[in-house]
């Protein structure tokens, strides 16, 4: 069976974060650490019970795959703020969930 990316909440949770500037430099650590705790807190959440002695593999399991998942994603950029930078990614408090400009807008606000 092929899992679908709109419906993996894995996928959702790191899209999500991929896409919010809270944390102007974000270290992809930190980045992958918020990841993996929201995915946890959404098994606890959906009543999955993970026993604690496999705890530490399934999140070292998950770390991974979110690196392999940023890697892809970001593929051509040096770094997370590069990124958002480059997508137009802009959040402020008043907006927690990103807000895209468009390419005119950008240019629009550039000072040369």
């Amino acid at each position: 069976m092929v899992m679908r990316f709109e419906t993996d909440p894995l996928y959702l949770i790191f899209e999500q974060h991929l896409f919010t500037a809270l944390v102007e430099e974000e270290h992809i650590d930190d980045f992958m650490t918020r990841v993996v705790a929201d995915y946890m807190a959404h098994l606890n959440v959906m009543g999955t019970v993970i026993p604690q002695s496999l705890r530490p593999t399934l999140e070292q399991d998950l770390r991974d795959e979110v690196l392999e998942m940023f890697r892809k994603k970001t593929y051509g950029h040096y770094s997370l703020a590069e990124f958002r930078k480059a997508k137009g990614v802009v959040t402020t408090p008043e907006t927690p969930f990103p807000v895209f400009q468009t390419e005119k807008a950008r240019r629009r606000g550039r000072a040369c």
